[in-house]
């Protein structure tokens, strides 16, 4: 399985636990050259910036530092979903501290 296809499809698995929760999908960058892979919206968190990305996934500072500004700028929640096979998904809230003060985050 290609880069892409895992990367698609740990989106897809993201994308699919959120809309359970009552969140619609807005968008998806594939090939992501943007701050995020995913932007969705729900009805009353309005929207998230959504960075996917594998077990060891890490978002240097100049990454967390677009991925904020971007999600400040339209009034979304930046978060960091991490899709771990047999464990489901955990969310963090991405903020300007350390990835070890990041609030893990809950649909």
């Amino acid at each position: 399985m290609s880069t892409a296809t895992t990367g698609r499809a740990r989106e897809w698995k993201v994308r699919d636990h959120l809309t359970t929760h009552g969140w619609r999908q807005v968008m998806r960058a594939a090939g992501s050259k943007g701050s995020a892979d995913l932007l969705m919206v729900h009805a009353i968190h309005g929207p998230a910036l959504i960075q996917v990305g594998g077990t060891h996934k890490t978002l240097g500072p100049a990454e967390r530092a677009r991925l904020i500004a971007d999600a400040d700028d339209c009034g979304a929640l930046a978060l960091l979903a991490t899709p771990i096979p047999r464990h489901g998904i955990t969310y963090w809230q991405i903020t300007n501290g350390t990835p070890r003060t990041w609030p893990r985050w809950n649909p």
